[in-house]
């Protein structure tokens, strides 16, 4: 599960009672879910550019799993944390229109793709899979194919270049209840057996945050003012764009 999307400690301590994992962006997050508990290996640092201290944090809490995008984190990682094992997030080429899309951020390009793997390589650095993201809230369950299509690809580039044998796929989040998360795990589904099935020992992790907490949680608020103006009642309430709602200028 996405920690960022709710980190209320009941509603994660439940999660991971039923064996959920983990994705935490920043030290921050680790520290969190570490305090009630987990284990660092069920925790993958999912964040393409960190700060340094973050590296040198993970390392000493033995959180051994992480993402990268470029030629500046492969350097940072070999410096601070050698051990760690990588997955390559790659730029989904269609993001489905989401309403929260990755892609302009994070994920390296088709053509950055072998310099990327090569930079690891010559760094002795281990690259275990593949990562991407479409986006967050109502994707076009189709962008998955070709993101899956296209991570199956890196899969190939490693084993021309002699790479250790990836054996582990992310698919990202960003999933909604409701009939679009079977649309997606549909297309999901489909697209893993078509690339994937020669792949037995392939580890899949999903980040779904939105998922699980959409339906789990009612936000109540106090009104702490009103005002009419005519026909028009105003209320305010002792929450807002800067604290539960703030998605809401993203989203």
């Amino acid at each position: 599960i996405a920690v960022k999307c709710n980190p209320e400690p009941s509603f994660l301590s439940m999660l991971a009672a039923m064996g959920s994992n983990f994705d935490c962006a920043s030290r921050a997050e680790i520290e969190y879910v570490l305090s009630l508990g987990i284990s660092p290996g069920r925790i993958v640092f999912a964040n393409p550019c960190k700060p340094e201290s973050d590296i040198i944090f993970a390392e000493k809490v033995g959180v051994n799993l992480t993402t990268y995008d470029s030629e500046d984190e492969v350097y940072k990682i070999k410096k601070h944390h050698p051990k760690c094992e990588l997955l390559l997030r790659i730029k989904p080429m269609n993001d489905g229109n989401a309403r929260c899309p990755m892609g302009p951020k994070y994920g390296a390009l088709p053509e950055e793709v072998e310099p990327l793997l090569r930079i690891a390589q010559a760094s002795r650095l281990t690259v275990s899979g593949v990562s991407f993201h479409i986006g967050s809230g109502d994707a076009d369950s189709n962008a998955y194919l070709g993101a899956i299509a296209a991570a199956k690809q890196v899969f190939e580039t490693a084993d021309k270049f002699g790479m250790s044998k990836m054996n582990v796929l992310d698919i990202g989040g960003g999933f909604t209840s409701g009939h679009q998360f079977t649309t997606a795990a549909t297309a999901v589904r489909s697209a893993l057996q078509q690339h994937f099935s020669n792949e037995p020992e392939l580890t899949i992790i999903a980040e779904p945050g939105r998922f699980f907490a959409e339906t789990a949680f009612t936000l109540a608020t106090t009104i702490i003012g009103k005002r009419v103006r005519g026909d028009l009642r105003e209320y305010w309430i002792n929450d807002g764009l800067y604290g539960s709602m703030n998605c809401v200028l993203y989203d």
